[in-house]
This record gives structure tokens, sequence and C-alpha cells, in this order.
């Protein structure tokens, strides 16, 4: 429903449209009718960013990504103010020194301030000068000032060059395309050549002066990490001289196999007094035994003692040598293992009765045999502390030698790779790395390039079509007028029970709108033949719902209630129905006025016991048309019980209904009148009316309850002054 609704609004606007399509295709016409015939010249350039022709030594893939940037920052070099500047002016150098110029300037240019400032022979020096140098005039200077306007005189200044001239590279191939569009074809082939000429001299002066800079800068960056890394391969050899240290790993190796070889003796001498703690044990017993007056035998112990002796002196003599002494590491092993040997077999071989002096004797021997074990093990102990310490601070020094030696790295690191790049940057100044190449020379053309004419002229009418007709959606859109009767029912949940369309009362009156049935205007004709059929609707509407006397208002003022209540009380004579209309709108008495009718409503009191039919005869209205009349009403600022007597013609209503088929009441409208809340007792049924060109608003909004509170008292509601081509929507 939506779309057709917007079809039919665009088909009700349908002229402007068209008008405006026209409009804008007869200006593109016009637009173009005066345009020179342009003259294109093109020249294309290999440059080998993708391909190189030279033969290559590897393979080497391409980078897309790199190879887009070059390709940008090459249109942009072509672009640049320095290569159209340079373009410019051997361009005005051209037509300044040439018999065929490619520009002649009309009389008003020659007679113009701007032409007579320059001097012409001090311009070509001028120019020739920036030429050589690479260089662009200055806006600054009073007299390159004065020749960029005089370049503007021959549309050589950089805007009207660059409208003209395109650089784009060629899709998906190696070749960058240079286009310019002139009136003069040799000027368009000598443009699109001199680009590519400036071009090149350009990104060679550019290229070479990187190259320079490059070169210098890292020579100097090369020298400073030279020095830099001299420095800390210095601090490396110093570190090492002042500690002593040629090899701190092969240092550290030899602590820790002499820490094992203590700990070893350690070990051994641990066992050694264990044993003679255990002897001295042993003689303390037998000493307490003969201090009891018990006979103590021993053994034969002068080879025993013999082997200690000779053990505690080859302990001695191994400390002395650092305990780096293998083969007396394995001698002192063999007599200990022969002291066990003997102090075993004491327990059982030959014993004899002994005296308390050998045993004192005896003990006295073991305890100072103790005693140099226990000095034995402390030194061995000293010596490994002494080592481990010496390990530790081995383990420092290493790891400050491995930290100085890092940076003698890294510094070597960064000084190979800057000697790669100032070999590299050498190797550039020195070679040529350009691979540009003009593989397309640009030709005069032999015709002028099409106006295109046409797709600019179907273009613009095309554009304002789908202007003009968004424009005429967008209005519609924002419109929030009851245009149609969809709209009316998506707005508003009251019963719709007829739509009006609009009839044109300013020729016509509504009688003849009504009466009528030769109209010269066909389409007049049409239009109200169509209001009096949708009237037909309404009546039958009003006939079918059983009631006799209805109150016809709205929320607003202007939605047509007079008009209305007029039609439909000469459609229902039509079918030979008695109808009174009555004025009750106070505030805007037109009914009283348009039908001429007596303003008698506020005046006419009759009690209920004198009321009779020729009473309200004699304040009726007959109307024009048979079968309708009329009570008006003098209408002021006052509601009806305000003006109305007590016993008012309203009260009589339902005693009237029996003589008159339909009784029409107009009442004031709702939003600024309370008369129609108090006129809606009187009546059996309400009707609402809606002009379709009202915009709803929280007050209307508002109102419309009052309609809902009624229940079946009201009959509906009526959509008028609706446009025809919303009637169906």
């Amino acid at each position: 429903m939506d779309i057709i609704y917007f079809i039919k609004a665009l088909l009700k606007k349908k002229w402007w449209i068209i008008v405006s399509t026209i409009i804008a295709i007869v200006a593109a016409f016009v637009f173009t009718l005066g345009k020179p015939r342009m003259y294109a010249s093109v020249t294309q350039i290999a440059t080998g960013f993708t391909m190189n022709d030279q033969v290559k030594l590897r393979d080497e893939n391409v980078n897309i990504f790199e190879a887009e940037v070059k390709f940008d920052n090459a249109i942009e070099t072509i672009n640049s103010p320095v290569v159209i500047g340079m373009l410019s002016y051997n361009l005005l150098l051209h037509d300044l020194t040439s018999s065929k110029p490619y520009v002649r300037l009309d009389e008003d240019d020659l007679k113009s301030k701007t032409y007579k400032a320059v001097d012409k022979q001090t311009t070509v020096n001028i120019l020739r000068n920036k030429l050589d140098s690479l260089q662009v005039l200055s806006s600054y200077n009073p007299v390159e000032r004065d020749i960029l306007a005089f370049m503007k005189l021959y549309k050589y200044d950089y805007e009207s060059i660059r409208k003209r001239l395109s650089a784009n590279r060629v899709q998906r191939t190696d070749f960058l395309e240079i286009v310019y569009m002139a009136e003069n074809p040799e000027q368009a082939a000598y443009t699109v050549n001199t680009v590519y000429r400036e071009f090149m001299r350009y990104y060679r002066s550019m290229r070479s002066e990187r190259s320079v800079e490059s070169v210098e800068s890292f020579d100097q960056l090369a020298m400073q990490k030279k020095a830099e890394l001299d420095q800390k391969v210095e601090a490396l050899r110093a570190y090492k001289a002042s500690e002593g240290l040629l090899n701190v790993e092969t240092a550290s190796g030899n602590e820790l196999d002499l820490i094992k070889q203590f700990e070893k003796g350690l070990s051994d001498e641990r066992a050694n007094y264990n044993t003679i703690t255990s002897s001295l044990q042993s003689v303390n017993d037998r000493l307490a035994a003969a201090n009891a007056g018990k006979t103590v035998f021993t053994n034969n112990n002068s080879e025993i003692i013999e082997l200690r002796k000779q053990i505690n002196d080859l302990n001695d003599d191994l400390t002395q040598k650092g305990g780096n002494d293998d083969a007396m590491r394995t001698r002192l092993a063999g007599l200990r293992a022969q002291l066990q040997k003997k102090l075993g077999a004491s327990t059982t071989g030959t014993q004899s009765a002994t005296t308390k002096e050998a045993l004192l004797q005896e003990k006295a021997t073991l305890e100072a045999q103790q005693n140099a074990s226990q000095l034995n093990m402390r030194s061995l102990q000293n010596q490994i502390y002494k080592l481990k310490g010496s390990v530790g601070s081995y383990a420092n020094k290493e790891a400050t030698v491995s930290s100085l030696q890092s940076e003698v790295d890294m510094a070597q690191e960064e000084y190979n790779k800057l000697k790669e790049k100032l070999n590299a940057a050498q190797d550039n100044k020195s070679t040529t790395d350009l691979n540009f190449k003009q593989v397309l020379k640009g030709q005069p053309a032999f015709k002028p390039e099409s106006s295109k004419r046409m797709i600019i002229m179907g273009m613009a009418g095309i554009s304002t079509l789908l202007l003009t007709s968004f424009i005429v959606l967008l209005m519609e859109f924002l419109d929030g007028s009851l245009k149609s009767p969809s709209v009316f029912e998506k707005h508003l949940d009251l019963r719709l029970i007829s739509s009006v369309n609009h009839a044109d009362l300013n020729k016509y009156s509504i009688l003849e709108v009504l009466q009528r049935t030769t109209i010269p205007d066909k389409q007049t004709k049409q239009r109200q033949n169509t209001f009096r059929e949708l009237l037909r609707k309404l009546r039958y509407e009003i006939e079918s719902s059983g009631k006799k006397s209805f109150l016809i208002t709205s929320t607003e003022s202007r939605q047509g209630k007079t008009t209305l209540t007029q039609a439909l009380a000469y459609s229902l004579s039509l079918s030979n129905k008695n109808v009174l209309v009555i004025d009750t709108n106070f505030c805007n008495n037109d009914i009283t006025v348009q039908m001429e009718a007596a303003p008698t409503l506020e005046t006419f009191s009759v009690p209920p016991t004198e009321l009779s039919i020729d009473k309200v005869k004699a304040i009726v209205t007959t109307y024009a048309v048979s079968g309708i009349e009329v009570i008006g009403c003098k209408g002021g600022d006052y509601t009806p019980s305000e003006i109305l007597p007590k016993n008012n013609l309203l009260n009589y209503l339902p005693f009237l209904t029996n003589y008159y088929d339909f009784i029409l009441l107009e009442g004031a409208p709702l939003n600024d009148y309370t008369d129609s809340k108090e006129l809606a007792q009187y009546v059996d049924g309400v009707i609402a009316v809606f002009s379709s060109k009202l915009s709803l608003t929280q007050v209307d909004r508002e109102s419309t309850q009052f309609f809902e509170t009624l229940g079946d008292k009201f009959v509906g509601a009526v959509l008028n002054n609706v446009q025809e081509e919303y009637l169906e929507l």
C-alpha cells in the first residue's frame, strides 16, 4: 500500500518532474554547445617497478604493495608543483620565442594591465634560469608575481594545466600513462613529451641529492659506530688485564676440580677421625677396667701405631701439594684399608696382659692422632671455602666479561650494517638506478576528442529526474497530513464511514456542484460526478445506521463541516427524505448565512404542554431545494448551555423526528470549544469530519478521545477534501 501511495505521489507531480528533467537536458545542451574542440595526446612510460629488463643474477620476488607505493610516488612527482612549473615555463617560453605560438591572446588580454606589466625579454631570462636551476617562481618577488599572473592569461598556471593533465597507472601493467587535452593538437603532444622530460630531470636531481645525503649520513654514522666499537673492545681488554683473566672459563674449571679433590680428602679424613675415635673409646674402656682392678689384655699394636703414623704423614704431604697427587691419594687409601684390617684382627688375635701405663701411653697417642685429624679436616674445609669463594668471584667476573663481550658484539653488528648501507649508497651514487623509459611518444591527434554531449545531457536528465523524484518522495514522507484513507486509518483508530473528494467551490456553489449536469470541462465534470457518488455512499451509511438526528463536528475549524452538511442534506432530499438542518455552531454560523436561514434558535422556548409542529414550523426557513428546511442561529461567543433557554428546540428533537426523516446539526470544533460536547446529549449519533490537509497534533488526538467515549452514539468519521489521486489508497 505504501509503495502504491508513493507511486501516486510521483504521478501527481509528474509534470514538475518532466519539466525539470527537460530543463536540465536543455541546459546541458547549451553548456556543451560552446565547448571548444579538444585534442588529446598520450605518452606511456615503462617504470620497471614490477619487472626489470636487465639480466638478474638471482630471482627476486615482486612486492606488490611496495610497487603500488612507487607508482603513487611517481604520479605525485609528475603532478608536483615543480614538474608542472617546469612544464608551464617551457610552454610560455615556446609562445614567447616561437613564430607559431600555441596560444594567441585576444584583444582584451593584450590591453590588460597584467599583460603590459611584464617585460618579455626579462621574462624569458627568468624562466630559463628557473628551468636550469629547477626552481619555481616565488609570489613574494614582485617581478615573479607579475610573471605568474601573466601565465594565467595563457592558461599556463598550475591550476589550468592540472585540469587538463592526467597521470595514471595503466591498470595491471608496469606502465604510467600521461594524457593532456588542448585546443591545439601540437600543444598536446609537446606538453606530454615535455612533462616526461622534466619529470626525469627532476627525478634524477632528487635521487642525486638523496644519494649524496645518504653517503654523508652513513659515513658519519659508520665513523661514530667504529669509535663506539673500539671503545667497547678496549673496555673489555682493560677489564681482563686488571683482573688477570686470560680465560675465565679455564680458570673457573681448575678451581672446580680442586674443590672436588679437597671434598674427597675431607671425606677420607672424616673416616680416619671416626676410626681414631673408636680406638680411643676402646682404650678408655680398658683403662676404666684397669682402674677397677681387673686384668686388661691388649693386642700387639705396634703395627697399628705405625700405620696410623704413616697415614698422618701422608695426609700432611698431600695437603701441602694441594691435594692434586692421585698416587698419594691411592697410597693413603691403601694404608687406611690395612689399618682397618689390623683393628678388626685385634679383637680375635693373640692377647696379652697390659699395664695401666701402657694404656695411658696408648690413649695419649690416640688423642694426639685425633687432634691431628681434626686439624686436617679444618684445613681441608678452609681450602674448600676459599676455593668456592674464588669460584663465585670467577662467576661474577665471567658475567661482567659476558656483558662487555655482548656490547662488543652488538656494536660490531651495527657497524657492519652501516658499512653495508654505506657501500650500497656509494654504489647508487656511482650507478644509475632509473628504469623509466618512454615507450610511447606523444603525437598530435588527427581528430578532436568527442564532446560527450549526449552522455552529459543524458546524465543531466537522469540526475535531475532522480533528484526531483527524491525531493517529491521526501516531501510526501515528511508530510504528516491525512492525505488518503489508508493514512487516516494508520494514524487514527476511528471508524471511517466515507471519503469525500475535493470539489471546486470557487467557481460553483454547493448546489451548482450537486445539481449541474452540463459542465464544459470534462475533467471537472468527472470530478463532480465522483463527489456526488461519494456523497451517496455517505448517505447510505446515514440511512442504514438506524439513527434520526446527527451532530456533525470536527477537531479543528475549516474541515468542511458546513459544506458537507449542506451536501448531505441535499443528497438525502434526492432520496425523498425530509431533512431539517439546525445551525448550532454559534462561533461560526456559516450555515445560517449560506442557506439564508432566520436566526431563531436562541429565541425558541415552548413548554412541553404547548409544543406543536406549527410552532416549530414558524421558526423554520424553507430552503431552495425541496425537502430541506433550516433553523439558523444568531451566533456569538457562548455555548448552547449558556444561550439556549430552558425549553429550547433541542429538547424536542425526538418529537421532531416524527415529522422529519433526518435532523442534521453542525457543531463547533472540539479543540477550541465545548459546544459539541454539550450538543452530543441531544442527538442519536455523532459524525466527525477530518480534512485530508489536516496534520494531527497532540490536541487533535486528545479531542478524538471524546469520540471514543460516545460508544455506539459515534457513527464514524468522514475524510473530506481528498485528492482524487489518493481516493483509492
